[in-house]
């Protein structure tokens, strides 16, 4: 008879969902005769299961762990076997892929998983209860699911130079926790950070990755389990762009050019831009998604889009599609047509709540009339109370997105910022000081930037913690990991399992 001792789940980072324990008196042990066992079904991934193994069974000590085809049932009650079933054989809890089962009785350890790639997780829990409980496992049955199907760390590498190893480092360190994404935002107003052939001119000289490390970074991001998506932020976050196509500045009603924001009437712009999107869905094409931005144009509600911008948008509005059209269409028709062409070469495209979709209520002017790709998901990071234009996210999910990701950034945001906080924070902070508490205690899948749905709504993809550098040169990138590291594990906990503090105080939590 099982008994529910689900207090032991508590034992892994994330939290496990279930972990029930038969008896505390039996136990399974690791010993030098410990085999990992596998069928004919998971041969054909064999080289795949081998490396799995040696990324997380990695130490001395588990040296004389041995991989073997059996061929027979020669199964001893010291052996690890593998077993590769449908999804729902794993658990009827959860449909998920990243779904395993783990038994543990008087004849030995069995895993379930319907994807060898879910190993990593079946193999990491493993090891944390093998190290916890001093080499062994207690009878029982663990069955382990995501709450969230994409859990990400953005990183700003476009302020910032960022290291191949380093960037390296938080891959392992991602996986480690059963995070799945690694966002790599390389183009900024303060650089451009990958190397480029096609406009050479406009990688920083200040520190830059070369194509070749990029790939080294995507092969170490498959083998450990972790999408990267890259980030190329237009028509806004282009300064730096723009100092070397000044050309490309949107024109003012005066014919002078910004410096900040991309001209969206200016087709040869637009085709310049493509080019760049198109050089770099050709490096990261592993990739199944790219942001492409969309966010923070120019400031809306004030000067100079409100006197020297706008007018020529609505101009170009009118001439291009007719009477009640205006500015928040060139935008809109700006982001689907850098949209389609991601789309086009087979990435799903995502973008930033903020530029789409503004005054809705027609408080001012009339309402967007063209209406985003529905293929386009969107990064939901800020209400902006400061300007009640912005589209709250009932109006992006009533207007046709399907998928908005959690990036709130009143609990998500890490900033090296100009100024110093008078709370106590240094200038390299979250906004809140004990974050990794809020995080852990208050945060859930539906607590948006001051809005809030449902934490089950199937319209949400997943969540993010980001790393900004809007001053790069403030601290080291040694010191950026290190600060963000224990919000990192109440993140990773949150987004696995959602109900995580209902399950532990923070207190114990963090003793893990």
């Amino acid at each position: 008879m099982i008994i529910m001792r689900n207090e032991y789940r508590n034992l892994v980072i994330p939290i496990l969902q279930k972990y029930e324990v038969a008896s505390e008196n039996s136990f399974w042990e690791l010993s030098q005769e410990t085999r990992i066992l596998y069928n004919d079904e998971v041969a054909p991934f064999s080289s795949r299961l081998k490396e799995i193994k040696q990324i997380i069974f990695y130490e001395d000590h588990y040296s004389y762990l041995s991989l073997l085809q059996t061929v027979s049932d020669d199964r001893k009650k010291t052996d690890i076997t593998i077993n590769l079933v449908d999804t729902a054989e794993v658990t009827q809890l959860s449909n998920h892929s990243e779904s395993y089962r783990i038994i543990i009785n008087e004849e030995g350890v069995e895993i379930y998983v319907s994807s060898i790639e879910t190993l990593l997780h079946a193999f990491n829990t493993l090891k944390q209860l093998l190290n916890q409980l001093n080499r062994t496992l207690l009878h029982g049955e663990i069955i382990d699911f995501p709450d969230m199907d994409e859990r990400r760390l953005h990183i700003d590498m476009g302020r910032k130079y960022f290291t191949k190893n380093w960037l390296i480092q938080q891959i392992r360190k991602l996986s480690e926790l059963k995070m799945n994404t690694l966002q790599l935002h390389f183009s900024e107003n303060k650089g451009f950070r990958i190397e480029s052939e096609f406009a050479p001119e406009i990688v920083s000289e200040d520190g830059y990755l070369t194509k070749k490390e990029v790939q080294a970074v995507l092969i170490e991001a498959k083998k450990y389990g972790v999408q990267i998506i890259p980030s190329l932020d237009t028509p806004g976050h282009v300064e730096h762009i723009l100092r070397f196509y000044p050309e490309f500045g949107q024109v003012g009603i005066e014919g002078e050019r910004s410096k900040v924001a991309l001209d969206i009437t200016n087709s040869e712009a637009i085709r310049f831009i493509k080019s760049l999107y198109s050089e770099y869905m050709e490096l990261f094409n592993t990739s199944s998604i790219f942001h492409i931005g969309g966010d923070e144009y120019m400031e809306f509600d004030r000067a100079p889009f409100t006197t020297i911008y706008k007018p020529v948008l609505n101009e170009y509005a009118v001439n291009t599609w007719g009477e009640g059209y205006n500015w928040k269409d060139v935008v809109a028709d700006y982001i689907n047509q850098i949209a389609a062409h991601v789309y086009q070469h087979g990435l799903t495209p995502r973008i930033w709540n903020d530029g789409v979709y503004y005054d809705e209520e027609e408080v001012y002017e009339a309402k967007q009339k063209i209406a985003l790709h529905s293929y386009i998901t969107v990064d939901f990071w800020s209400q902006m109370g400061w300007n009640p234009s912005v589209a709250t996210l009932n109006t992006l999910l009533n207007r046709g997105i399907r998928k908005v990701y959690n990036v709130n950034a009143s609990y998500f945001y890490y900033v090296l910022r100009p100024d110093k906080p008078t709370d106590g924070r240094p200038s390299h902070s979250f906004d809140f000081l004990n974050q990794d508490r809020r995080i852990f205690e208050e945060w859930h899948p539906g607590l948006f930037e001051s809005n809030v749905i449902a934490s089950d709504d199937y319209r949400i993809g997943g969540a993010s913690l980001a790393v900004w550098c809007d001053v790069p040169n403030l601290v080291s990138e040694d010191i950026v990991a290190t600060d963000i590291s224990k919000e990192l594990i109440s993140f990773a906990t949150k987004t696995w399992n959602k109900n995580s503090n209902r399950i532990v105080p923070y207190d114990s939590f963090i003793k893990i």
